[in-house]
C-alpha cells in the first residue's frame, strides 16, 4: 500500500467498521502489513499511529528533575515509589527552602547554566526531566545537556507543538506537549459526553 507524506514508523490499520485491525510498519515510503488480510478491493481503512516500543533506560544513575511544580512532583512521586534517587533544580527560593527542610536534595538555580547542571550531577545522571513551563529554558537546557552528556535520556515539556519539534531537534528523546494533551482531553471528554465511538459512529448513551 503506497502512501504519501510523513507517517510514524509504527502504525495500526483499522477498517472503517472497526471490526478488523492489523499492525504495520512504514518503511521506504510504503506501509508493510504485519500479516495477511482479507479486506476487499476498495475497502476504506483508517491509519492510526502507535507508540513504538520503548528502549529500557539504565537506572543506575540518578534523575535530575528540573522544576518542582505539579509535573515535577508527579515525577518525584514515581521515583520515590521505584526507589530511584533524584535531585531537583528549582528557581523558586521558597520552594527550595521548603523542600530542603523536608529532606529533599534540591538546588536553586537556572538550568540553562552549565554550572547548575553540573552541580546537580549531570556527569553521572541517567535521566534529565525538564518539567518547567519555560520553553526557552527547556530549549537551552536540552542543547546544553546533550552537548555535555550525549548519552543521557532527556524528557522535556513544552507548551506548543512547534516548540516540541524544536526541542526534539536539539536532542530531547521524548517531549510532552501541553497543547496535544489538552486537545486529547477535549476529544476524550466530548466523545464520551456525545456518545460517539472511536470510529465516528454514535453509540447508545448509558450515562
Amino acid at each position: 500500500m503506497q502512501v504519501g507524506g510523513p507517517l510514524p514508523s509504527f502504525l495500526q490499520i483499522v477498517d472503517t467498521a472497526g471490526e478488523n485491525t492489523c499492525g504495520a510498519i512504514f518503511r521506504d515510503g510504503r506501509v508493510e502489513l504485519d500479516e495477511a488480510v482479507d479486506w476487499s478491493d476498495g475497502q476504506r481503512l483508517v491509519v492510526v499511529p502507535v507508540a513504538p516500543p520503548l528502549s529500557p533506560i539504565d537506572p543506575s544513575g540518578h534523575v535530575i528533575i528540573v522544576g518542582f511544580g505539579l509535573a515535577g512532583r508527579c515525577v518525584a512521586d514515581l521515583l520515590d515509589s521505584a526507589q530511584i534517587p533524584y535531585v531537583i533544580v528549582e528557581k523558586n527560593s521558597a520552594t527550595v527552602a521548603t523542600q530542603s527542610a523536608l529532606g529533599r536534595r534540591i538546588f536553586h538555580g537556572n538550568v540553562s547554566e552549565e554550572s547548575v547542571l553540573m552541580e546537580a550531577g549531570l556527569a553521572s545522571a541517567s535521566i534529565l526531566a525538564l518539567t518547567i513551563p519555560d520553553e526557552d529554558a527547556v530549549l537551552a537546557a536540552t542543547s546544553l545537556a546533550r552537548r555535555l552528556r550525549p548519552e543521557i535520556y532527556i524528557i522535556a515539556r513544552t507548551q506548543y507543538a512547534s516548540k516540541g519539534m524544536a526541542v526534539s531537534q536539539l536532542g530531547a528523546d521524548d517531549v510532552i506537549k501541553a497543547e496535544h494533551a489538552v486537545a486529547l482531553q477535549f476529544y476524550d471528554h466530548l466523545r464520551r459526553r456525545l456518545g460517539v465511538g472511536g470510529n465516528g459512529t454514535v453509540k447508545d448513551r448509558t450515562d
